[in-house]
């Protein structure tokens, strides 16, 4: 199922510097009948979209056919008493995002986000399962996003 994806919101290039050096992030459904879940992706981002992969039998592909609002946050945080020093430095970096999902099966734009997870992720490049057509990739589009702690 190929559905089009308006883009308001585009991420500015410090958000996309941050997005681009991390590797996991939250991703909040909500079903039909209001049961939220977060799990952790794999993601990939561009200046317009922050997309992923997921198998159709996972609750999160699930609650997105039914409900595609979704939210997604991406942190690093690090404080010196983690490290056995108290200098009272933290420092703190996030990205909340709010917006719609779409699932796309197909078609170049499809391929295009599928080789860019490939090429971040090398898990697959292994996996059988997530071969192009094989594996839906999720695309949200970005209504609300908001960041703290980036320079």
């Amino acid at each position: 199922m190929t559905q089009s994806v308006t883009l308001p919101t585009k991420i500015r290039a410090n958000a996309l510097k941050f997005l681009s050096r991390n590797y996991i992030a939250r991703i909040a459904t909500c079903s039909s009948i209001a049961i939220p879940h977060v799990s952790p992706i794999y993601f990939g981002c561009n200046r317009n979209s922050v997309f992923f992969a997921t198998e159709k039998t996972t609750v999160r592909f699930n609650d997105i056919l039914n409900n595609n609002r979704v939210s997604l946050v991406v942190d690093e945080f690090d404080a010196d008493w983690l490290h056995g020093r108290r200098t009272g430095r933290t420092s703190e970096k996030a990205i909340v995002i709010d917006g719609r999902a779409s699932i796309f099966s197909e078609g170049r734009a499809y391929l295009h986000m599928y080789n860019l997870l490939r090429n971040k992720y090398p898990d697959y490049k292994l996996e059988k399962s997530w071969m192009p057509g094989k594996i839906p990739i999720i695309t949200i589009s970005i209504d609300k996003l908001v960041s703290w702690g980036l320079s």
